[in-house]
């Protein structure tokens, strides 16, 4: 299988959240993972709110990060050009999404294109799964 993991999916691989087991078995059974390349920024993001919303501590996400720089390099990664940034507009006003959101499944989408049924979209925000299987895109657990 190869996987696309969005930023709601990756972070569960390195902060202890609801499902993180789920991801992280599916990150050992992938031939290969990719992810968007804002995803190191919302990564980031994620971690600082979850250290300021305290459901980290500053050691945690200190762990996080440096797990994630030494194993970003191991991530595909689909770069945002002029044509992903037109085409996840079209998905934002298509599916209703929030902007980055609309990056990850315009990221993800263009790696189907490529690989066709073998990726499997990680993913764990409702709308979003609802528009990648939409677009004919294979949903982790759906």
């Amino acid at each position: 299988m190869i996987l696309f993991l969005d930023t709601s999916a990756l972070m569960k691989a390195y902060a202890k959240e609801e499902k993180s087991e789920e991801v992280r078995g599916a990150l050992t059974e992938a031939k290969s993972s990719f992810v968007s390349l804002v995803t190191w920024a919302e990564m980031c993001a994620a971690f600082g709110l979850k250290e300021r919303t305290q459901q980290i501590t500053h050691a945690e996400v200190k762990a996080g990060l440096d797990r994630l720089g030494k194993e970003w390099p191991n991530f595909g990664k689909i770069a945002v050009d002029a044509d992903l940034v037109t085409e996840a507009g079209y998905l934002a006003l298509k599916f209703g999404l929030r902007a980055y959101d609309s990056v990850q499944l315009a990221s993800a989408q263009r790696i189907h294109k490529q690989l066709g049924q073998n990726l499997l979209f990680c993913c764990f925000d409702k709308p979003l799964n609802a528009a990648a299987t939409t677009l004919g895109i294979q949903v982790l657990g759906q």
